[in-house]
């Protein structure tokens, strides 16, 4: 069995699951952190990711998606490689220039699906991926 783990990080004084993860353009790789959010269904990031990697998004479709507020933001989805770990697999993720939560998040739809569990260990200060 397949496994990693990952130490909370401590923002202002609250110690939280943020995690690295790589994402791939079609000629460049990205690490950026993430915010593992099991409350959301898809992975949303700053849009400004997306020049990063030079990932061409005119032809995508734009959603509108629930913030934690209640509130909507638009966003545009695309299929791309992530890694995980040194798990690679390719997944649905939102990119947003209305995010503004000061992180991106890591949603379930197509991440938490291809691991057997995520666990969030809160006394360990600790996120592990099993598959």
């Amino acid at each position: 069995m397949y496994s990693v783990r990952f130490s909370y990080k401590c923002r202002g004084n609250i110690w939280i699951p943020i995690i690295p993860i790589t994402l791939f353009g079609k000629k460049k790789k990205l690490e950026v952190e993430a915010y593992v959010d099991s409350g959301a269904t898809y992975s949303i990031f700053e849009f400004e990711i997306l020049k990063d990697l030079n990932i061409d998004m005119s032809d995508s479709k734009e959603y509108m998606f629930v913030v934690g507020d209640g509130s909507f933001i638009p966003a545009k989805v695309i299929e791309i490689p992530v890694q995980i770990g040194e798990q690679k697999f390719t997944a649905p993720v939102a990119f947003s220039e209305k995010l503004n939560v000061g992180f991106n998040l890591l949603g379930r739809k197509g991440i938490f699906e291809e691991f057997q569990e995520v666990i969030f260990k809160e006394k360990q200060r600790e996120v592990e991926f099993r598959k």
